[in-house]
């Protein structure tokens, strides 16, 4: 029996849901002005006040949704 080859599809082609888009420490750091390693100590003790509260934790770490860090950054503004 012959197996056909498996087609990979590019990473850019694979579609996700308008207001899901994923970021990971990294990306949350530069999005607020802070390093990664601060977003992690932050995460470390809890403290969500300076971050938003991931919406997942994955084996590669924790990740966050486009719409959730949004919400989050418009509550912090009108709270002041």
């Amino acid at each position: 029996m012959m197996f056909g080859m498996v087609k990979e599809a590019g990473i850019d082609g694979i579609g996700v849901p308008e207001g899901y888009e994923v970021l990971d420490a990294t990306a949350i750091g530069k999005r607020l002005g802070l390093k990664r390693d601060t977003v992690l100590a932050y995460l470390s003790r809890r403290n969500f006040r300076r971050i938003p509260k991931p919406n997942r934790r994955l084996a590669m770490g924790p990740i966050w949704y486009e719409r959730s860090v949004r919400e989050w950054e418009e509550k912090r503004r009108k709270d002041g």
